[in-house]
Parts: C-alpha cells; structure tokens; sequence
C-alpha cells in the first residue's frame, strides 16, 4: 500500500503533465480534502510540503484546525468546501481562511456578521450547480452576479472565484461540457472582478480534464488519503431507529451484517413490542432523544404523518444533526420538509420493498445535497444485505418506489389470478401455488441468466403464431393489458404526489 506521500507525487505527477498540456494555466494549486480524515493524516500531508486543506463538516473540522494550531501549525491554508447550514456560519467564519461553499446571500450576510474583526478577510468562492442535478448544492448560474455583488459589498468578505463539481458519470463529453460551462462563467466574473483569480473543479476522477477546461485549483481526498473505512464496533458508526416497525426489523438485519448489534439503540413508543432487538445484542428505549444522542446515524422508522411531530421533537432537543446521518422510510415525505425542521442536509430517503426482509429487495435511495462521499459509501454498506439499491432524485425514488415498492402486491395479485384460474379448472390449490411460485422464480431467473436478450424477445421464443401461448396474449392486448400497468403506476405515483403535498 503506497504511503501519503507516494501518493501526494503521484498526485502532482499528474497535475504536472495535465498543465503542461493544456497550456492554459501555469499553475494548479492542489487542495488536500482532509474531511473525515485525522490530524495524523494531515499532519503527514504537512510534512511533504502541503499547506492547503480542505473540510466540509464545520464542528469537525474546527477541533482540528484547533489542535493543529496549538501543535504550531499556523501556516496551513483551511478552506470550508460542504454545503453550509446557517446554525454553522459562525463556526465557519472563525476557523477557515477560504469559503468555497457559498450558494446564497443569506449565507454571505451570515459569514459577513460573523467574522471576528482582527482576521483578515475570509476569501469566497461562489459555488455554482454546474451538473443540474437537484440533490447538489450550488447556485443556478444566472445567480452568480447577485451573489458576487453581495460579497463584493461586505468589508470582511473578498471574492476569490468560483467552484464547481461535475456529474459522476463515465461521459467525459458531459463532464467537458460542465466544466467549459463554468470556466465561460468564470472569464464572464473576472470582466467585472479582475482580481478573481481562482476556479476551482476537479477531483480525483476528472483532474485532467478540469486542468484542461482552466480549473486553477483541484481538490484531491481520496486518491491522498484513502477511502473512509467503516469498520464494526467503531463509535462513530452507532445506529439509532427511531420506530421498531416491519421495516425498522428488516433494516436492522441489514446494518448488524455490518456494524455489532451492540452498536445500536432501538427506540418505540412500547417497550414490549421491541424486545426482539433486545435479544438480538441491541439496546431498547422509549426516549427518542436519547436514541439520537447517542447515534451518528439515524434510520427514521415512522409513518408520514407522525413524522412531523418526532422531527419536531428531535429539533427542540437542540441536537446538532450536522454530526449525524438522518435516513428516513417515509414515503411522500420530502426531505426538503425533513430538512426545515431538522436545519441539516445530510438526509437520506430510503423506500424498501418487501422481500428486503429476505435479502432479495429492491431499495430505492436519494441523497440530500448535504451527504458527502463518506456518508453514501456507509449507506450502500448499511443497506447491502437487503439486496439491490437503486439511487436517483427524489423523483426518480417516486418512480422506483411505484415500481418496487409497490409492484410485489401487483405481483401477488397475478399471482392470485393464476392460482385462482388453476383452481377453477380443477387442480388443487397447494398444488397450484407451488407450480406459480416455481413458474415465477424460474421466469425471474431467466431473465437474469439472459442479459443479452432483451424480456421481449424471451416472450417472443415462447410464442408460437397461432398457439395457446399465443391466444392468451392476445386476449391480454385485447383487454389492455399495457394501458391497464400505465394506470397502475399513474395511480400510485399520483398518491405519491398527494402524501408530498401534505408535508
């Protein structure tokens, strides 16, 4: 395993070829992405010359920009590069040297007010949504000029440049596209600020790239530090469920595949009906307080229309969820309501089906703009042993939670119909229900042991022209079939829509 500073040489190895290059710039400045990671870890980066590190959780990061100072490094270069809540904006303003994060004018005022008067100015980067996807921080681009002219205004504040971060995806067209976007948007800045001198997008995956659409500085945590670990029995992985329901039970067996049982507080409001996490090795309580205290990460396991009330709840506590992982089952509760309350963005909304509860589920996943790499590589871990999980936009949830979350009923109910009709024309009923649970697990496997075909032509290859397969799908067109399943899904999707209007 290469040590830090193997990998830091390897890192500007490739930042050195990519400027040369691109010829755009005669340097790039490499920010060292130390959230999650320890003051050893930074400390080690120190050594080998590097004096830029960049944090995204604010109480975090502040210890250890604290302990390093009382360690005599004060030469380090701190930069905020999280989305920012604004119960952190004073934190922020007193500890860091360089903003890259700010997204909006309340945020500017907030930095503004809160930086201590013998700093010097706290230097901004205008963080700009140059993916379009919704689950990312970052101002639209038309936003850019009102939030300059508001930092510009303030005394304490100095406008640096701009940052951004292009989708995840194997597309470099697209990725090209963004960061070509954004350095158009940059040159534009500089015509009415010419000492904005910095653009900072890139990461490990996309570096060159960036360097050769004119990013000025690229941050590297990763390819440096390493991936975070979550190891079982760590303190910082202990798990609250607030709501020992079906599907609290069916995640838990998922997260003690992980993570020690020992690791994990259940919390309902009847102590007897949580007694089979108890045996199990976790603890049990009725205080939903004390359940989130002592937990990072939080699975919300109660119905949309109690969860106000325990969101509530857990917001009058004064508990500091910028430290904590909120996950919530809820379905049609959004989690820009989960949000308000909560005054954090590191949420999660999770909609599981339920043969979950035998390691054979579909979950569907989004993440809020405040989930940082670590906090997602935990959630596909937490989750692993419910089967698959599929990740999109809250939208895209809706979908897959019409689609899985609801279709195992849809499919019970084909299902039924069969065993109904074999029935009906004189088989007997176990019978019948072993031949259509075997018929639909040999079907499924099919399909998954025949990737290069597509499902219609698996049907075609059982269809004979004029055959019984045949008559029985055609009765099934004739009876509109396809437009009966758009039906189907319109109306779950139209509830969806209904519960998310409510909250």
């Amino acid at each position: 395993m290469l040590s830090i500073s193997e990998k830091l040489s390897q890192i500007h190895q490739r930042i050195e070829c990519a400027v040369k290059q691109s010829q755009k710039n005669k340097h790039v400045q490499l920010l060292c992405v130390s959230k999650t990671k320890p003051v050893e870890a930074i400390e080690e980066a120190y050594l080998q010359g590097e004096r830029h590190f960049g944090e995204s959780y604010a109480v975090e990061a502040s210890e250890k920009i604290e302990t390093l100072r009382n360690k005599g490094y004060n030469d380090i270069c701190w930069h905020f590069i999280g989305p920012i809540q604004k119960n952190k904006t004073k934190l922020i303003a007193e500890h860091f040297d360089i903003v890259e994060s700010v997204d909006r004018e309340i945020i500017v005022d907030r930095l503004s007010e809160q930086r201590p008067t013998n700093m010097k100015p706290l230097e901004i980067l205008i963080e700009v949504n140059i993916s379009g996807e919704e689950q990312k921080s970052g101002c639209l681009p038309e936003e850019i000029e009102k939030i300059a002219a508001a930092v510009v205004s303030k005394p304490n504040l100095h406008l640096k440049g701009l940052m951004g971060i292009a989708k995840d995806t194997a597309d470099k067209n697209e990725i090209e596209q963004s960061f070509t976007n954004l350095n158009s948007l940059f040159e534009k800045l500089k015509t009415t600020y010419p000492d904005v001198n910095t653009l900072s997008m890139g990461m490990t995956h996309d570096l060159e790239q960036a360097v050769a659409c004119g990013s000025t500085e690229v941050r590297i945590g990763t390819a440096i530090f390493g991936a975070r670990e979550y190891r079982q029995g760590r303190a910082d992985t202990s798990v609250a469920f607030i709501g020992g329901g079906n599907m609290a039970s069916c995640i838990f067996e998922s997260v003690i595949k992980s993570l020690s049982p020992r690791n994990v507080t259940v919390s309902g409001p009847h102590i007897e009906k949580l007694e089979h996490f108890k045996v199990s090795g976790a603890g049990i309580t009725t205080d939903n307080i004390l359940a989130a205290k002592k937990s990072k990460i939080i699975f919300l396991g109660v119905k949309p229309q109690m969860l106000t009330a325990v969101l509530q709840e857990l917001a009058d506590a004064k508990i500091d969820f910028e430290e904590k992982l909120v996950i919530s089952m809820a379905a049609g509760y959004p989690l820009k309501s989960i949000e308000k309350i909560l005054n954090s963005s590191r949420l999660v909304r999770i909609m599981p089906n339920t043969p979950a509860k035998i390691g054979e589920g579909v979950t569907a996943v989004t993440f809020a703009k405040g989930c940082a790499d670590p906090d997602k590589e935990l959630v596909r871990l937490l989750l692993k042993g419910m089967g698959t999980v599929c990740e999109g936009n809250e939208r895209q949830l809706n979908v897959i939670g019409a689609v899985a979350g609801c279709g195992p009923a849809f499919v019970y109910r084909f299902m039924e119909a069969l065993i109904s009709e074999s029935v009906r024309h004189g088989l007997d009923e176990k019978d019948s229900r072993a031949m259509v649970e075997q018929l639909f697990k040999g079907t499924a496997d099919m399909v998954i042991n025949n990737q290069q075909q597509s499902i219609a032509a698996l049907r075609e290859a059982v269809t004979s022209k004029g055959g019984t397969t045949f008559a029985g799908l055609t009765k099934m067109s004739e009876g509109g079939f396809e437009e009966m399943m758009q039906k189907v899904i319109q109306a779950s999707l139209d509830r969806t829509a209904e519960f998310e209007s409510m909250f």
